[in-house]
């Protein structure tokens, strides 16, 4: 089983050790290999609807999937949410999620401005309903730690 390497370093440096770690480990694309475990298939069948139970009603909603890998959540989350953005940081990942999602035709860039810009809205749709994402964010943590 690989591990992560044991480097201690921050920032940027941080994301390129990640960023080199799973371009390097992320050439077989399967649901073991993101999930570093052999029985990852047979986890995830039983992991899958249940973390997806302890979300926050997100019905409609908008919902940023951060590292979202090759989509274990994503398209559970689309069914039901209003919108979905889903992110990751290796182009192959970012592909493989898609075509996962039911997209034939594939196209990625480096869209990190635009990104930042969609972040800043979402990020300020938030403030707007401050409340009620720490209401949720806190019954999600409560929930998820017991």
């Amino acid at each position: 089983m690989a591990s992560f390497p044991k480097t201690a370093v921050h920032g940027e440096e941080e994301r390129e050790a990640q960023k080199s770690y799973w371009m390097e480990h992320s050439s077989d694309l399967t649901v073991e290999a993101m999930m570093l475990d052999s029985r990852a298939s047979e986890l995830d069948k039983e992991e899958r609807p249940e973390v997806l139970s302890l979300l926050p009603p997100y019905k409609g909603k908008s919902v940023l999937e951060l590292g979202a890998g090759i989509g274990r959540f994503t398209s559970e989350l689309a069914k039901e949410a209003g919108h979905v953005l889903a992110l990751d940081f290796i182009e192959s990942v970012i592909k493989k999620m898609l075509k996962n999602a039911g997209f034939s035709k594939v196209i990625t860039e480096d869209r990190t401005n635009q990104f930042l810009k969609v972040l800043q809205r979402e990020l300020d749709a938030v403030e707007m309903d401050k409340e009620g994402f720490i209401r949720d964010f806190s019954q999600f943590l409560l929930v998820s730690r017991t």
